[in-house]
């Protein structure tokens, strides 16, 4: 690795661990520099604002969270149904250290300034998993599974959708947050069928088939987001 892009991955690392223990709004491009002992001429170099940093580390995620799904999806024989869950499931960042990410990335996405982000981070996502949905619903029109007229376009729906549906959920819990109650799991439940209806239709997939989450990991979401929002 050159020493240009050795640089700027120290940046990438340093600035995440400061974002995800500090908080993005309390780190300031000086408390970066003070770690890698760097000037600020080598930062914007590589970067033009903090918020560009933020941009490239949640690039840098999607691409390392497909490449585990994707790992996943290839331990053993998958039908196209598990696989396609495997894939959704990747995109909603709610579980383990995705969802650590997460937790640092919601405030930042209610502020003016982190519309960027959040719309960088959703085409991520989507740019990173419609050409793998694609594949995965054609393997399932082949074994009629799935009955969809253009997969590309339904694969770029439903990354659409499921983007949507992550960031509903984190909404509908953060309002809740903001007038000092708790969101109520069984509400973020139905909103999550009516999600999971609408994918399934326009797969005329079986009833049922595709899994978004389920109570449990909707609790846990609830109840993570409610500690670190009193923090």
């Amino acid at each position: 690795m050159k020493k240009g892009e050795l640089k700027k991955q120290e940046i990438l690392q340093t600035a995440e661990t400061l974002f995800c223990k500090n908080g993005f709004e309390a780190t300031s491009v000086q408390d970066i520099l003070d770690i890698l002992k760097t000037s600020k001429g080598s930062f914007y170099h590589h970067f033009v604002s903090k918020e560009s940093v933020l941009e490239e580390i949640c690039s840098k995620r999607v691409e390392s969270g497909a490449e585990a799904v994707i790992q996943q999806i290839s331990e053993s024989n998958r039908s196209v149904i598990q696989s396609l869950n495997i894939l959704l499931s990747g995109i909603i960042p709610i579980q383990g250290e995705r969802l650590q990410f997460l937790l640092m990335l919601l405030p930042v996405f209610r502020m003016t300034e982190g519309v960027q982000i959040k719309n960088r981070y959703c085409v991520e996502l989507s740019k990173t998993y419609s050409p793998l949905i694609e594949e995965t619903i054609r393997k399932g029109m082949e074994e009629e599974v799935f009955f969809c007229s253009d997969a590309t376009l339904g694969a770029y729906i439903l990354c659409q959708i499921v983007n949507d549906y992550w960031m509903k959920i984190c909404d509908m819990i953060l309002e809740k947050e903001e007038i000092g109650q708790i969101a109520d799991p069984t509400d973020l439940l139905y909103v999550t069928d009516f999600y999971r209806e609408t994918l399934e239709r326009i797969l005329f997939a079986p009833y049922g088939s595709i899994h978004l989450t389920n109570i449990p990991e909707l609790q846990a979401l609830t109840g993570q987001i409610h500690l670190h929002w009193k923090k």
